[in-house]
C-alpha cells in the first residue's frame, strides 16, 4: 500500500469529509489535503498540519499517523497483524480509529468505496 486516505468526521452533519492523502515513497512521506479540509475547518476540525494547498514531505511518517499505528508484538498477536515494514498497512487496520477525535485513515479501495 502506497496511500491512505484521512477522513474526518463532522461534529456537525456526522457526515464524513476527505481531508487529504498520505503517500509513501521509499522511507519518505508527503501529505497533501484535498477539499474536504476547508469544509472541516469552517465545522471545527483541528486539522494535523497548518493549511496548505502545497504538498508537505517529510523524512519520517508525522506523530498525527504514527501514534495511531498499534505497536508491540502483543497488539500484532492480539489482532493477527503480520509483521510488515510498511507502517500504512497498519495506519488502516479499524480505520485508526480513537476515541479522542473524528478522523479515520483508510485504504484506498475503501476510499473509492465510501465517495
Amino acid at each position: 500500500m502506497n496511500e491512505v486516505y484521512l477522513l474526518w468526521e463532522s461534529y456537525e452533519t456526522n457526515k464524513l469529509l476527505p481531508i487529504g492523502i498520505l503517500k509513501q515513497v521509499n522511507d519518505n512521506y508527503s501529505f497533501q489535503y484535498l477539499n474536504g479540509a476547508k469544509q472541516a475547518i469552517e465545522q471545527g476540525c483541528f486539522l494535523p498540519f497548518p493549511y496548505t494547498e502545497k504538498i508537505l514531505y517529510f523524512d519520517t511518517l508525522p506523530d498525527f499517523f504514527e501514534q495511531r499505528i498499534l505497536k508491540g508484538d502483543f497488539n500484532s498477536h492480539k489482532f493477527n497483524l503480520k509483521k510488515d515494514n510498511n507502517k500504512l498497512n497498519y495506519l488502516v487496520y479499524r480505520d485508526s480509529v480513537r476515541n479522542s477525535d473524528n478522523f479515520k485513515i483508510v485504504s484506498e479501495e475503501k476510499f473509492n468505496k465510501l465517495f
